[in-house]
């Protein structure tokens, strides 16, 4: 490696490791718009994208560097509309998506394209806003409250407890002052999501939930018995509060998982290949049928409809799977239907293929906050096209 290599390693590395000083960073950026360090880029991309996020009064400084290379990329593009240089516009490709990493609109990986001129256009004047906080509480008695126009406090009293909105928007069950009239029968509450919606819930045994869009999850208002039962659909993380006592158990797709206290993902989307477990703390035993799986941490049992059988995925990224909880649409060697099925529920809209649909892995990730223009502006670097019709991204190969 020469001295100019391993000054621009030292400097990748620094980044990464977010130890780089604001003159650091524009020189960093300014060896990265030179297109010199393809091999290095890639072999260090790894460490970059699993570590760097903005810290606090740095953004204004990497988007105003993002704008600057973007506006390369686009120029130098336009100069090679007729020529043969896959290897140039792919060292600016992987420059553009590590700044595109700290920026607000997210990265993406390593093939040539972006959207024309005339075609973000279109998109833009038919964008979509990003999901948000939403989802309806349904009650016992079958009285339903929709969440996002709900004022803070109390809710409503069920089996003696009190369910509260706390100002951060989420909802939690507490003891209620007048806990003596606690109903004989088990009373339930369901709470649901739509597409492009996300709710947190404390549950009334103190465990947290988050709801991804076009999920839902159905509890009783007291946990009474030997046991904590609830069921869900589509995407729901647990934080569960232990209780060796009374077991948490989730029913799902005839799955049930049981734990003690734990975190972990369910995945279980029906237009998913597969229901994912995925555990992050803890352990968990995952049953269909007359199998069973005991799970540990860093491990994912997959599950397919009309059939028992589970398979365990080690050592998976954890992140990537809870990223949706954390605010951010995160892929690794992804195909583009997978991408799109989660656009699609977040930002509330039909996807349509048109021609063959590209048949190439992607790795990124993209804050879930931008609009459906963005995203899709991001995707354009892999020559993937797009044209909305009403409440429908047309993808063109």
């Amino acid at each position: 490696m020469s001295a100019n290599e391993d000054h621009f390693k030292k400097l990748l590395d620094k980044y990464a490791l977010r130890q780089a000083s604001p003159e650091e960073v524009e020189e960093l950026f300014a060896l990265i718009k030179d297109s010199g360090h393809d091999e290095d880029l890639q072999r260090l991309l790894v460490a970059v994208l699993e570590n760097t996020n903005p810290v606090n009064g740095e953004e204004q400084l990497w988007n105003s560097q993002f704008d600057q290379l973007l506006a390369t990329a686009k120029s130098r593009e336009a100069a090679e509309e007729n020529q043969v240089r896959p290897f140039a516009w792919r060292r600016l490709a992987i420059a553009v998506c590590v700044l595109l990493l700290i920026s607000v609109s997210g990265y993406l990986l390593l093939k040539r394209g972006s959207l024309g001129k005339q075609e973000m256009a279109q998109v833009e004047k038919q964008d979509f806003l990003p999901g948000g906080n939403k989802a309806i509480l349904t009650l016992s008695n079958g009285k339903q409250i929709v969440l996002t126009n709900a004022k803070n406090g109390r809710l409503a009293n069920q089996a003696g407890m009190s369910v509260n909105k706390t100002g951060d928007g989420k909802v939690v069950y507490q003891p209620a002052d007048n806990a003596s009239d606690v109903p004989e029968k088990i009373e339930y509450n369901t709470y649901s999501t739509p597409k492009g919606g996300q709710f947190q819930v404390v549950l009334p045994d103190g465990s947290h939930v988050w709801l991804n869009d076009a999920s839902s999850i159905r509890f009783p208002v007291n946990f009474a018995g030997n046991e904590r039962l609830v069921s869900i659909t589509g995407e729901v993380y647990f934080e569960v509060a232990h209780n060796k006592a009374k077991p948490f158990k989730v029913t799902v797709n005839g799955q049930t998982v049981e734990v003690l206290g734990t975190h972990f993902n369910i995945n279980s989307y029906s237009d998913e290949p597969a229901l994912k477990t995925t555990l992050l703390e803890g352990s968990v035993r995952v049953a269909k049928g007359a199998n069973i799986a005991v799970l540990k941490p860093g491990e994912q049992s997959l599950t397919t409809e009309g059939n028992t059988n589970i398979s365990i995925e080690k050592d998976v990224d954890t992140d990537e799977e809870i990223a949706w909880k954390n605010g951010f649409f995160q892929i690794k060697g992804a195909d583009l239907q997978t991408i799109m099925r989660q656009a699609a529920r977040w930002y509330d809209v039909d996807i349509e293929y048109q021609g063959e649909i590209p048949q190439r892995s992607f790795t990124g990730k993209i804050n879930r906050s931008v609009n459906a223009s963005k995203f899709l502006e991001a995707l354009g670097f892999f020559d993937v096209h797009f044209q909305i019709q009403g409440k429908k991204i047309i993808v063109k190969s």
